[in-house]
């Protein structure tokens, strides 16, 4: 816990106050050491489903999320998390007015009432910054402030019960509103890796880093496996903003990150992973050719499917050592036609394959990966 000294002064929020169709909402700052009190004494908390609390509407904390988070907040001028954390206050009459203009004195402890602030959106931001100072990855005086919007229920505009109010705006937040496609920013980065480190070729060397580090290395292998004639992905990934291709370019990049890391520690460079990349797809279309000529219609060349895929590719190459470093295509096609019926047209069947019932979340694509895995003989 984050002690608290006799002569700390409150826990404040600075703030200026803003209206949506009659709603009042505060909109602001709090520094981390405040936000992380404040949450460490129960002034604000997180309406968690458990079996005493079945009214809940968040999951359970996973704290290798938040220290994940925490570690980030520290890392000097790159932890920068500019994003709001979104308060609900159920009770407005517990609030405290400000006691200036635009500052706001909040209690150092929960009271009886029990908290005056419910966390709707950044359970582990929050929990990892309380993490961050506890392991000193953060400094208690570090200059370190969150921005926070703050909702009040209002129970002549709201709905009657402030927690449904309250859910449904985490609903909103993490379900309806549309998450965004990276590949703009990825371009971004590669521009400026060419311009500070030069160009990447087939002879560059793919070495241990941090993962956003990596995002070049994977924009010019998804280049040249879109641009080559004689790849087998040719045409089939979109590059950004033009649509034309089975997958975006986006998403295609973010699933390279196992194979990157696969190769980061074999020792491979960008011209053998766009090779080992070219095998393994002309061995996967070889056994599943309508999924390449018709992939609207199947799985395959979406989303989960090519993530999946990528998962799978590592974890053949580790338990076959035998195939050495680089399998040519043949290679992999011997493999994969032992796989059970996993490498099949009928399988990745967006309709009725075994490989659509399994959803379209990051944690569906390693279980898409460890079915595939599964059928791998010892």
């Amino acid at each position: 816990m984050i002690e608290s000294k006799t002569n700390e002064l409150p826990p404040v929020i600075n703030a200026v106050e803003a209206h949506q169709h009659g709603r009042k909402l505060l909109v602001g700052k709090i520094s981390a050491r405040d936000l992380a009190r404040l949450y460490e004494k129960g002034v604000i908390s997180v309406d968690v489903f458990s079996s005493s609390n079945p009214d809940g509407y968040q999951r359970a904390l996973q704290k290798t999320r938040s220290r994940r988070f925490g570690r980030f907040v520290g890392d000097g001028n790159k932890g920068i998390s500019p994003t709001a954390i979104l308060l609900y206050v159920r009770e407005p009459d517990r609030f405290p007015n400000p006691i200036k203009p635009g500052i706001y004195e909040l209690p150092s402890e929960a009271d009886e009432h029990g908290p005056l602030l419910w966390l709707a959106d950044g359970q582990h931001r929050t929990d990892g910054l309380s993490e961050a100072l506890k392991e000193g990855w953060l400094l208690p005086d570090s200059e370190y402030e969150i921005p926070v919007s703050i909702l009040f229920w209002d129970s002549k505009k709201g709905p009657s019960d402030p927690r449904l109010e309250e859910a449904s705006q985490f609903y909103t937040i993490n379900q309806e509103q549309k998450r965004m496609r990276t590949d703009l920013a990825h371009e971004y980065i590669f521009k400026k890796n060419q311009e500070d480190v030069g160009p990447i070729g087939d002879s560059t060397p793919i070495e241990k880093k941090k993962k956003r580090e990596y995002i070049p290395y994977e924009i010019s292998i998804s280049r040249t496996l879109t641009n080559d004639p004689s790849s087998p992905l040719y045409g089939l990934i979109a590059l950004p903003n033009t649509g034309e291709g089975a997958v975006s370019e986006g998403s295609f990049t973010d699933s390279l990150l196992p194979v990157i890391e696969y190769a980061a520690t074999a020792g491979l460079t960008v011209g053998q992973v766009i090779q080992l990349l070219k095998n393994f797809w002309s061995a996967v279309f070889s056994n599943c050719p309508d999924a390449k000529s018709e992939p609207e219609k199947y799985v395959l060349l979406k989303t989960p499917g090519i993530y999946s895929l990528h998962i799978f590719l590592p974890t053949l190459l580790i338990r076959r050592p035998n195939l050495g470093k680089l399998p040519s295509a043949d290679q992999f096609r011997a493999v994969l036609s032992t796989v059970g019926d996993k490498f099949t047209d009928r399988y990745w069947d967006s309709k009725t394959g075994e490989a659509a019932q399994f959803g379209t979340s990051r944690k569906s694509f390693q279980e898409l990966a460890n079915d595939i895995i599964s059928e791998l003989e010892e």
